[in-house]
């Protein structure tokens, strides 16, 4: 399973960089987020000749990757609903001190317990796998939808003038729930649980699907099969390198 590990952690630490739009643009977060992502995969044989080899050779892709997207003008654009300075700078900054302030704590009552404990679960493969597997399908996995529309969405604003301007990134966000959740109950061994991520969907757009408007049918169906498809797929793949079903 250290195989798995390594291969899925790599496709990830090689691809995330450029998945998240607040990352993409800033080769000094892009690249170091690909090193560490990267160094978390190769964690069991971070030691070895091998790590030696395929960390600096990740970093290195990482960065002409990083070259082509600044050209790239279909990729998926940033949710900036979800997250806003006045939000980061009242609600994460001081939840981040006060879990740092709280695992010193824990750190400094139990000893080596915690420090045991994070090492163990750094190096738990099936653990790495299912990180590794939710973030290709949430993150990744919206570049490759994204592009596969993009023809579509270009048609359709062609044809339809749009009332009200949507919220700009909820798109992206959405997307990102979508396959998170379809992602987390399809390895969890319950897809039949994805009916309702579906189903919140579809409600939400019933209006746009009521009134008769073909083009934008398609182009929602196409959106949320290939999104959810392609969650599943990811979530498959997963479960049968855990030694599971497939979908169970």
């Amino acid at each position: 399973m250290e195989l798995e590990r390594v291969i899925i952690g790599l496709v990830a630490a090689l691809l995330l960089p450029y998945s998240i739009p607040a990352v993409r643009p800033r080769a000094g977060i892009a690249l170091p987020l690909t090193a560490l992502y990267a160094a978390y995969a190769l964690a069991p044989v971070l030691a070895s000749a091998t790590a030696g080899v395929l960390l600096p050779a990740t970093v290195a892709a990482s960065w002409g990757l990083w070259r082509l997207a600044r050209t790239d003008a279909h990729m998926q654009g940033s949710p900036h609903i979800l997250i806003s300075r006045s939000v980061a700078g009242t609600i994460f900054a001081p939840l981040g001190f006060s879990l740092a302030v709280a695992g010193a704590a824990a750190a400094l009552h139990t000893g080596t317990g915690v420090l045991s404990g994070a090492r163990d679960l750094i190096l738990d493969d099936r653990t790495a796998i299912v990180v590794s597997g939710l973030l290709v399908a949430t993150f990744i996995g919206g570049e490759v939808v994204t592009h596969t529309l993009h023809p579509f969405y270009a048609e359709l604003k062609k044809a339809e003038a749009e009332e009200m301007e949507p919220l700009k990134g909820a798109g992206t966000a959405i997307g990102w729930l979508e396959r998170s959740m379809t992602y987390a109950l399809a390895v969890a061994g319950r897809p039949e649980a994805i009916v309702v991520v579906v189903g919140i969907k579809a409600l939400a757009r019933f209006p746009e699907l009521q009134s008769n408007q073909k083009r934008f049918a398609e182009y929602f169906l196409i959106g949320s099969m290939s999104s959810i498809g392609l969650a599943l797929l990811i979530a498959a793949v997963v479960r049968i390198v855990l030694g599971e079903k497939a979908l169970g």
